[in-house]
C-alpha cells in the first residue's frame, strides 16, 4: 500500500512539474514576443517586470536574465531614465547571466551592456570601456562564426567611429557583408532564443549598400 501511495505521488510530482515547466515555456515566448514589439519607456518597464518574475520562477534560466539585461541597456541608451543607473542595472543583470550560462550571445550582452555604460558619456568613457565593448565581439566570433549578432555590433561600432581613427563605411562594408551572410543563413521562425539585429544591420546596409 506504501508503496502504492509512493508511485501516486511521485506521478503527481511529475505532472505539476512538467505543467509549470510548460507555463514558464510559454510565459517566456509571451515576454519575447511583446520585447520584440515594444519601444517605449513604459513598456519595457512593463516587459523588464516580466522577465524578472520569470528568473525568479526559475533562477537556473539564463534567457530571463539575459533579456532584463539587454531591457535595461536599451533604457539607458534611449535615456529612459538615469542612463548611469539604467546601465549599472543592466551590468548587474549581465553578471547574474553568466554565473548560470555563458555564450556568444552572452558575449554579445557583455558588450552591448558596456556599450550603454560608455554611452552615458562618451567623449570621456570610450577608452575605459573600449575594451569590454570590443573584446567580447572577437570573443562570441571565435565561439561561432555563423552567428550574425557580433559582426552586427562590430559593424555599428566601426560605422560610427570617426573616419580619422579607421571608422566609416569602408572599413565597416566587409564586415556588413559578414553579417548579412550569417543572418541569411538563419532560420526565421520565431524562436525564444536571441534573434534580434535584423533592423540595425538594415540601417547599415542603406548607410553603407553592399
Amino acid at each position: 500500500m506504501r508503496s502504492i501511495f509512493l508511485l501516486v505521488s511521485f506521478c503527481f510530482l511529475c505532472n505539476q512539474g512538467k505543467s509549470q515547466s510548460g507555463s514558464f515555456t510559454k510565459n517566456l515566448e509571451a515576454a519575447v514576443v511583446l520585447l520584440d514589439k515594444y519601444q517605449t519607456r513604459d513598456q519595457y518597464v512593463f516587459i523588464f517586470a516580466k522577465m524578472e518574475e520569470l528568473y525568479r520562477q526559475d533562477p537556473s534560466a539564463w534567457l530571463p536574465a539575459y533579456y532584463a539585461s539587454i531591457i535595461k541597456a536599451r533604457m539607458a541608451m534611449k535615456k529612459m531614465g538615469d542612463a548611469d543607473q539604467l546601465a549599472n542595472e543592466a551590468i548587474q543583470w549581465l553578471k547574474i547571466t553568466k554565473a548560470i550560462h555563458n555564450s556568444d550571445e552572452v558575449l554579445c550582452l557583455e558588450s552591448i551592456v558596456y556599450t550603454s555604460k560608455m554611452a552615458v558619456n562618451p567623449i570621456f568613457r570610450w577608452k575605459v570601456y573600449e575594451s569590454r565593448i570590443k573584446k567580447p565581439l572577437e570573443q562570441a566570433i571565435a565561439l561561432n562564426k555563423n552567428n550574425p549578432r557580433p559582426y552586427i555590433l562590430k559593424a555599428n561600432l566601426q560605422y560610427k567611429m570617426p573616419v580619422l581613427f579607421g571608422g566609416g563605411c569602408n572599413s565597416a562594408r566587409p564586415i556588413v557583408q559578414k553579417a548579412k551572410t550569417a543572418l541569411d543563413q538563419q532560420k526565421t521562425e520565431f524562436t525564444v532564443m536571441p534573434h534580434w539585429g535584423k533592423p540595425i544591420l538594415e540601417d547599415l546596409i542603406k548607410a553603407c549598400p553592399l
